[in-house]
């Protein structure tokens, strides 16, 4: 059903046409709420109106008061120099760090220091996260140096010890793309998000390997009874300002829309990161009104808008300011680090599905047209085809500008396609020698194909589509039911009551099954949507495919138990009734609290952090370095509350999307994210 619009569009979209504009706006400095985010903001909306687009650069305030559902628009921010140099001792003087010639030096959003600059003495941390780390350590006045969490840092060295300033040398790793010392002379793309309370303060960048000369140094004047001292200038400015998105439009015969969204925020030059995505959109922008000028392609029935945004905020900003438009916002697709060569890079292409709380059709759609693009290769009797790229299908996980959208509270079901993980991710050295304008152009295919069928797709597109979920779903079932009998039967083999493990191993499985069920079912009528005012005409069609769901679900529960009994016959063991299971005293607690959502979309939580006391936020930070990786647990719960489940019930749903259990985290983040005021609890008896 999109053969033939992937086929036209392969003979006009560019990879290189979206290469060059990845050149153009790497060579602004992109920081969001500043001077050059706005010049990289116009350059895009110029180049979108010279291909026929309306496009036009809407503002927002960026003065550290306004909200946007729960976001704060920060302060604008310009920097015009800034440097960091040794004075002490005089024989090791030497620049360490200068914005001029690389932008990734300094802390973004850093604070002036006097106009004459200020000369401090330096004090070597570690890390600095911990308040142990501080005793009998007076960094008061002086420079503190660290590879740990630099907001975590500012909060004690700065605030509670009365620091002037934070160097940061650390290197994040992504093993196995990129390790300890593989980029030990690049910089970390490093920022300060400033709210109002907090106490200001100037910070640097340095190499890991500049930072272990310094740190060395230090550490020999140190046994002399010397420290180093440094002088530093930032010549800055934060002030009540304007933050931008780009939008343009393909206009359709309709009010309804498909959102294509990238961010086009982050340091010179960031390349993949995220300038790759911006290109490639106003590639696939091109490319498509080019098609619909020439008449190749029809006016779409609905509308198609390209947006360009800081990330995150000007996602918020958006859609909290255009509210009435939400309902009529079918689907939407993210772009965000797109362009890599995966020689240099090191990540396959992946498609990240919306969360399962917003199950769609849109999954389905963008994996056949991802099957399509990546049938590229062929074998030497021309009877297979295959991709020549590393690439996967994966779920949510978040991150960008699609969990905003994708929240049930805004209901616009977003997919994202992004390169992960990326050896050269949030550094200097993501540069423009790292984009591929093939990568560019299959990633242009796939987006351009998804959101034009979107577009046009009418109650013929419905129909297939709905086969093609129930096609889809009835393979993903058997996969699934057949994996989760492999794992039991394996972990069977080391209990010491096998009977009872497989009874209640079928009993847990009954409900995977059933929640698997219930969200191919969603798919399913998502695809109603597209039939608009025709939608009556599929019910028929879609309720026998209904019913092939759910015999397909019950099949492979009925082959599970099959399974499981006929192992339990051969290893002798005595399957037992489906055993009643008791609540602990954590679920019984959990079972009562019935959260309700105040704000709209995800909520960000830097500024609501400060609504606690100082102990009361270094419990929570304890929580979440004690429980890392349950952190997505948390943001997949806030999607399933709806104001009427119990927070187990929640627990249930994220452990059925993850596989993950975590309800502990979950009843304690929760507590804290009702002290915030950020939600409501109801506590029932």
């Amino acid at each position: 059903m999109f053969g033939e619009i992937l086929k036209k569009l392969q003979g006009e979209l560019s990879g290189v046409i979206a290469k060059n504009h990845v050149a153009e706006i790497a060579r602004f400095h992109r920081i969001q709420a500043s001077p050059g985010f706005r010049a990289a903001a116009q350059y895009a909306a110029e180049v979108l109106r010279s291909y026929g687009l309306r496009a036009e650069v809407l503002e927002y305030p960026a003065d550290g008061e306004t909200h946007y559902w729960s976001a704060l628009m920060f302060e604008e921010w310009d920097c015009r120099d800034a440097e960091l140099r040794i004075v002490e001792p005089k024989e090791e003087g030497r620049v360490l760090a200068r914005y001029l010639e690389n932008k990734f030096s300094i802390i973004q959003r850093s604070y002036p220091t006097p106009e004459e600059g200020v000369e401090a003495e330096l004090v070597v941390l570690e890390k600095g996260e911990e308040e142990e780390e501080y005793e009998g350590l007076d960094v008061e006045g002086r420079i503190v140096m660290t590879n740990g969490d630099v907001r975590r840092v500012h909060s004690l060295a700065v605030e509670k010890h009365g620091a002037i300033g934070i160097i940061y040398d650390g290197m994040r790793s992504f093993p196995p793309v990129r390790r300890p010392h593989d980029l030990d002379d690049a910089l970390q793309y490093t920022s300060f998000w400033w709210t109002k309370g907090m106490k200001p303060c100037f910070g640097f960048v340095l190499s890991p390997r500049e930072g272990a000369r310094l740190r060395e140094l230090a550490k020999k004047l140190e046994k002399e009874g010397k420290r180093v001292k440094l002088y530093a200038k930032v010549d800055a400015s934060l002030y009540p300002g304007k933050i931008e998105n780009v939008s343009a439009l393909i206009e359709g015969e309709t009010d309804e829309e498909v959102v294509v969204v990238a961010h086009l925020c982050h340091p010179q030059p960031s390349a993949n990161d995220n300038a790759s995505g911006s290109g490639t959109v106003m590639e696939v922008a091109r490319a498509l009104q080019a098609l619909i000028s020439k008449g190749e392609l029809p006016k779409p029935k609905r509308s198609i808008r390209f947006l360009l945004v800081p990330e995150m905020t000007g996602t918020y900003a958006y859609l909290a300011t255009n509210e009435e438009a939400i309902p009529r916002m079918v689907a939407a697709i993210n772009l965000d680090m797109v362009g890599e060569d995966q020689t240099l890079c090191g990540g396959p292409l992946l498609c990240e599905k919306p969360p399962e709380a917003m199950s769609s059709f849109v999954s389905d759609l963008l994996e056949a047209i991802f099957e399509e693009v990546k049938a590229e290769g062929k074998n030497l009797a021309g009877t297979a085809s295959y991709p020549l790229f590393k690439h996967a299908v994966t779920p949510f996980s978040g991150g960008s500008d699609h969990y905003i959208f994708s929240d049930p509270t805004v209901g616009v079901p977003c997919p994202m396609l992004i390169q992960w993980p990326d050896k050269f991710y949030h550094t200097s050295w993501d540069t423009l020698d790292k984009v591929d304008p093939e990568m560019l152009r299959k990633v242009g295919l796939l987006t351009a194909t998804y959101a034009y069928f979107i577009a046009n797709a009418g109650r013929e597109e419905a129909l297939w589509l709905a086969h093609e979920v129930t096609s889809r779903f009835k393979a993903e079932i058997a996969s699934f039911v057949q994996g989760e009998v492999t794992r039991v039967l394996e972990e069977a083999k080391g209990q010491e009551d096998p009977g009872k493990f497989l009874s209640t191993s079928l009993k847990h499985l009954r409900g995977k099954v059933e929640y698997r069920r219930d969200r191919g079912l969603e798919r399913l009528h998502s695809t109603k949507r597209l039939a608009g005012e025709e939608a009556g005409s599929l019910e028929t069609a879609l309720s026998l495919l209904e019913e092939e769901i759910r015999e397909a679900a019950e099949e492979e529960y009925r082959r599970a138990e099959r399974a499981v009994g006929d192992y339990a016959f051969l290893i002798g063991a005595t399957p037992l009734p489906e055993p009643e299971e008791e609540k602990t005293d954590l679920e019984a607690k959990a079972e009562k609290m019935v959260p309700k959502r105040i704000y709209r979309g995800p909520v960000s939580l830097r500024e609501y952090l400060l609504r606690l006391s100082e102990e009361e936020r270094e419990e929570l930070r304890k929580l979440q370095k004690e429980h890392r990786e349950s952190r997505v647990l948390g943001t997949l719960a806030m999607y399933w509350t709806n104001g009427k489940r119990n927070l187990l019930e929640i627990a249930k749903l994220v452990e059925f999307e993850t596989g993950k259990r975590d309800l502990e985290f979950l009843v304690r983040y929760y507590e804290f994210l009702e002290r915030m005021g950020v939600i409501e609890i109801e506590r029932t008896p």
